[in-house]
């Protein structure tokens, strides 16, 4: 019995940090559906968040000029919905499904082909905070996101693509003496193995 709980402890010493970030029900593993026929061009400007994915939440180090070491890692996965017409994206955070405070979220995506916008729906419920969110592409060519309702403080987030199916969402805020943009928070996302 005492070699059988050894083995247990050291195969869980051994296994990455963010192997246990969520329960299972949170993964879904190829179930994400395909975009309706004749969507906009525009609807692709998502596909990239399709998919499981670990995400890592890192601070701005305003001292070393980089982003540091994750405070934690989370859940967020992505399809398409509503017959390929949405995208549903949602969040897990650390310890869903086993860790009763932990809570989850999800984002309703629409595009709206008149406006030329993204109307987004987030629901989150830990607070049962429902949040009005646009999303497009701007001038400097990032998807950028911002808060409609309710009222929140200026923020400038946008997401990027990276290599090996990898994206991010940066968080600016303006700084209080000279009123410039400055680093704050990225959710780094890495393609999650679903076999774990």
């Amino acid at each position: 019995m005492k070699s059988v709980l050894t083995a247990a402890l050291v195969s869980l010493a051994a296994a990455p940090a963010f192997a246990q970030v969520t329960g299972e029900e949170t993964r879904w593993c190829g179930n994400y559906g395909a975009p309706a026929e004749g969507m906009a061009e525009e609807f692709a400007q998502f596909a990239f968040i399709i998919g499981d994915y670990d995400a890592d939440i890192e601070p701005w180090d305003a001292e070393a000029g980089a982003w540091g070491e994750p405070l934690y890692t989370a859940r967020w996965n992505g399809r398409y919905g509503m017959g390929g017409r949405a995208i549903i994206d949602e969040w897990y955070d650390p310890g869903y499904g086993y860790r009763e405070q932990s809570g989850a979220g999800i984002n309703i995506r629409i595009w709206d082909e008149a406006e030329g916008i993204w109307k987004t729906a987030w629901h989150y419920t830990t607070s049962n905070t429902v949040l009005d969110l646009r999303q497009q592409v701007l001038e400097d060519g990032r998807l950028h996101l911002w808060q409609v309702y309710p009222e929140a403080p200026e923020r400038n987030v946008w997401f990027e693509t990276h290599d090996n199916g990898e994206w991010s969402r940066t968080s600016q805020t303006r700084d209080e003496e000279t009123g410039e943009w400055v680093n704050f928070r990225r959710i780094y996302a890495r393609p999650a193995e679903c076999n774990r």
